[in-house]
């Protein structure tokens, strides 16, 4: 897991292998994918947004959860550990993710 002091924002997604690892999702074009679960690192506002695909699996979920409360140990407890269901998105984290990726329900 690759975090970037500078860094604004940064979006993970879960890798596929066994390591359960944060990769960086750098493919803007790219929808999120509703069996997916991903990490967006917010260091302006102090958030991690925990962002779960409706057709998440269970062991993707915790895998998630617990790579986000690591990123929370590392960037320090003024980071905020918040869980999105897909489906019900905030408008604040509507915003911040859009200059990224959007969810496809958000392209309307």
């Amino acid at each position: 897991m690759l975090v970037n002091e500078k860094e604004e924002k940064k979006l993970f997604q879960i890798s596929d292998d066994i390591s359960g690892e944060l990769e960086p999702y750098n493919n803007p074009s790219q929808l999120l994918k509703e069996d997916s679960v991903y990490v967006l690192l917010d260091n302006t506002l102090k958030k991690i947004f925990l962002w779960i695909g409706q057709s998440a699996e269970v062991r993707s979920r915790f895998i998630a959860a617990n790579a986000a409360q690591k990123l929370q140990r590392i960037k320090g407890l003024t980071h905020r550990v918040i869980t999105i269901d897909q489906g019900e998105e905030s408008l604040e984290f509507i915003k911040e993710i859009s200059p990224m990726v959007l969810p496809e329900q958000f392209r309307k």
